[in-house]
């Protein structure tokens, strides 16, 4: 019974994301994920990989970019470029914590 409850419950919530609609070019939304830098230098980008998606972070300075390498961080900003729109899905950043 409870394997069967769990089952239920894990498939509602696989609907429940696909449900939701994909960001579009001006919402404010709150991203968890590990920071990434790609590129090379001078050209570094910061990466935000959430796992079901990679966005480019835009309005670091390259300090704030090395200090945030490879750490876990939620960002809030406003979506550039949405995912599907021609890659990469970009963010204005607002905040990070």
């Amino acid at each position: 019974m409870r394997a069967l409850l769990l089952a239920l419950c894990l498939g509602v919530s696989s609907l429940w994301a696909c449900a939701q609609t994909p960001p579009k070019a001006g919402d404010v939304i709150t991203v968890e994920g590990r920071v990434v830098l790609k590129g090379n230098e001078p050209f570094i980008v910061a990466v935000l990989d959430a796992g079901d998606r990679q966005w480019d972070l835009r309005g670091l300075t390259r300090q704030q970019m090395l200090d945030l390498q490879s750490r876990t961080v939620t960002v809030t900003g406003v979506v550039a470029r949405p995912p599907g729109e021609g890659p990469p899905a970009q963010l204005d950043v607002q905040a990070i914590r």
